[in-house]
């Protein structure tokens, strides 16, 4: 059985315009932006925003007009695919264990980036004082009284059929639903509109994602994620390229259509309760988003 901590906790699209996708991604699942990050909007590439789905969260990148003159990675995925998903993001109970064994899988080419963060104050405090600084593989994150802490490591597209991004966050980054830990990707705030709003009329978060990968075989791209992230993770035989997380989510890796995207391709969302259901398909960024119902 998988650590309940183990979740797809976030997935990120790209797009040229992000104040269009957004508008049009908070209206369609009913839900607002929580989060800009100044940080990233500072490197000077790129510019974001986060969509907080109940448990989940939703994020656009958008290239800066320096990254367009300098022909960046995005750019360049943009002129090739339009706009499209762009990475996955699960959480997981040890940053330090799984970012080893997810550095090894493939080609083993290791880490594509990493950050740590270390903030004075609790969930929901805000961000001052923030300081950050690059993941060194198998570093275990710090966890001190009196502060907020986050790792993020991102791995290549090419071993993991997608962006692939690991997380590990405290304090409180394990309780569901209506988890109100740290979660350091979507600012420090977000926490304080948990308890008036859950979540809003359409879902409560993810449910799967699904990857066509570009260059290997959606079971062997599936396997590597079971065996990066470990704890406790499982694919069922009868279904050897669907990876179960924690809290009924899976992975499904497939073959991309002739011609067609690879990468996040797919994202199913559990259907709020208790309202009627706004769809039951669309696209969005290149993406098919899909309502299920949470299992009985």
């Amino acid at each position: 059985m998988a650590d309940p901590v183990l979740r797809l906790r976030q997935i990120c699209l790209l797009a040229r315009d992000l104040e269009w996708t957004s508008s049009v991604l908070t209206t369609a699942f009913d839900a607002p932006v929580v989060f800009q990050d100044p940080r990233m909007a500072a490197g000077g590439y790129l510019f974001n925003t986060h969509i907080r789905l109940g448990d989940s969260f939703l994020e656009t990148v958008c290239p800066t007009d320096l990254a367009w003159q300098r022909s960046s990675t995005q750019t360049r995925l943009l002129e090739r695919s339009g706009d499209c998903g762009y990475m996955a993001i699960v959480q997981v109970p040890d940053v330090a264990v799984a970012s080893r064994s997810m550095s090894v899988q493939g080609s083993g080419r290791g880490i594509v980036s990493g950050d740590w963060n270390i903030c004075p104050g609790s969930p929901g405090s805000g961000l001052a004082g923030v300081e950050s600084g690059r993941y060194v593989l198998g570093e275990s994150l710090p966890k001190n009284p009196g502060t907020v802490s986050g790792v993020n490591v991102q791995f290549d597209p090419r071993d993991f059929g997608t962006l692939a991004e690991i997380q590990e966050n405290w304090p409180d980054h394990g309780d569901f639903p209506k988890n109100k830990g740290t979660y350091f990707p979507a600012g420090n705030r977000w926490q304080n509109g948990v308890d008036a709003r859950p979540h809003g009329g359409v879902t409560t978060g993810f449910a799967a994602v699904e990857i066509a990968p570009r260059f290997d075989d959606p079971e062997e791209v599936c396997k590597r994620w079971m065996n990066g992230l470990g704890a406790g993770c499982s694919i069922d035989p009868a279904q050897p390229s669907t990876l179960r997380l924690a809290g009924q989510q899976t992975m499904r890796f497939v073959k991309p259509e002739p011609g067609g995207r690879t990468g996040v391709v797919g994202v199913d969302l559990w259907a709020a309760p208790g309202v009627h259901k706004k769809f039951d398909a669309m696209v969005i960024c290149g993406v098919k988003w899909t309502l299920v119902d949470y299992p009985d």
